[in-house]
């Protein structure tokens, strides 16, 4: 019998939380989400309470793959138990780990592991925004920034690209000083990740991979514009796209050949896009609103208005 795709979600908090897991470490954290949805959205009858622990059991060959030694697990969840994860947003700091404990009776097929209450939160449904990935295909996952860059596309799916700036990037994976040149980064990380994708993807194994350019200074990589792929893609413009008709639009209205400020408006607004894409489908369908709206009138004060007061850009 084919096994059932099971979805998970997550915060949005948690994707873009600073840690850095091993990959036998992150499918426990997957297995313990999808615990966690079964229990506080799923089930009818399931816990409901956040001001408790939650006590999981997870299969050990469910964490051990097809790569890993027992001995290699009970290795993974000690050290997860001593990490910690930050998230940090506009109202608090929370430096909190995923379990308190893990307990394995060695003649049963499953292991214990108890989840802090104070992660549960970010593990529930609770946020408007969260992120939907594949059980199947990230604890499949060979390597650790495969398993990130597949949460990172998996949040920016509907949109189709996001932009990510090399410093961000290193701080999330908590790269510290490994990697120091891009040069490394680029061979060890970035590239890892994106091969791993792909193959899956290309064997119908995964549900998206990415391409990505670089967003340079002179010789210099700031960032990474990642463009994704997906089978059930919602969007039918691309990032370039909305980017093209918003600059359009803006350089006509404000006049930009002729007014050398505005065009460093302009373009100071495009930057900012690249570097915040949730917020170019919305801005463009506002812009889009005033074109089709009120295409005699002058628009460049209702555009200036709208983008700096209601995008605060």
């Amino acid at each position: 019998m084919k096994e059932k795709e099971i979805t998970l979600a997550q915060a949005n908090a948690l994707t873009q939380a600073r840690y850095n897991f091993t990959v036998v470490e992150k499918r426990a954290v997957y297995l313990i989400i999808k615990e966690v949805r079964e229990q506080f959205i799923e089930r009818p009858n399931g816990q409901r309470d956040l001001f408790n622990d939650l006590v999981i059991r997870m299969r050990t060959r469910d964490l051990q793959g097809s790569d890993t030694e027992l001995r290699d697990v009970y290795a993974a969840l000690k050290s997860l138990r001593r990490k910690s994860i930050w998230i940090e947003d506009k109202q608090s700091v929370l430096e909190v780990g995923y379990i308190n404990y893990f307990e394995h009776k060695k003649k049963e097929p499953y292991l214990e592991v108890q989840v802090s209450h104070k992660i549960l939160p970010y593990l529930v449904e609770l946020a408007e925004q969260f992120t939907t990935y594949s059980l199947t295909v990230a604890i499949s996952l060979k390597t650790k920034y495969s398993q990130r860059f597949y949460e990172y596309c998996s949040q920016f799916k509907n949109i189709g690209f996001f932009y990510v700036s090399i410093d961000v990037l290193r701080e999330k994976m908590l790269l510290g000083d490994s990697y120091p040149r891009y040069a490394l980064l680029k061979s060890k990380v970035i590239n890892p990740a994106y091969k791993e994708l792909k193959r899956l993807y290309e064997a119908g194994q995964c549900d998206l991979c990415f391409n990505y350019s670089e967003d340079k200074e002179g010789r210099t990589v700031k960032g990474l514009k990642i463009s994704i792929v997906s089978r059930d893609k919602q969007e039918s413009l691309k990032v370039d796209d909305y980017l093209y008709y918003i600059k359009t639009w803006l350089s006509s209205w404000l006049l930009t050949a002729q007014k050398p400020k505005n065009k460093a408006w302009v373009d100071g607004v495009i930057k900012h896009l690249q570097k915040n894409p949730d917020l170019i489908p919305k801005l463009f369908a506002r812009l889009k609103k005033l074109q089709d709206d009120e295409p005699s009138r002058n628009l460049a004060p209702l555009a200036r208005y709208i983008i700096e007061e209601d995008f605060l850009i």
